[in-house]
């Protein structure tokens, strides 16, 4: 079975799969492996399209976004 789950707010419509991909980029462009996490979250901001997230790591190390990422 496949998902599809869009966030429609006001007059945007955000993909959670968009989403999730734009964190995952962010968290590679790190350097760092997605298979060394142990957990995310991702916290989205439908009213200014900000995406926050806050990973752990196998190690026990955080993982996080100051900056929003943008979905615009």
């Amino acid at each position: 079975m496949k998902i599809y789950t869009e966030v429609q707010f006001q007059s945007h419509n955000v993909l959670v799969a968009d989403v999730e991909k734009a964190v995952k980029e962010d968290i590679k462009s790190k350097g760092v492996k997605l298979n060394s996490l142990s957990s995310l979250e991702i916290y989205y901001q439908p009213e200014n399209l900000s995406v926050f997230y806050v990973a752990k790591a196998k190690d026990g190390t955080s993982i996080s976004n100051e900056e929003p990422l943008s979905l615009e």
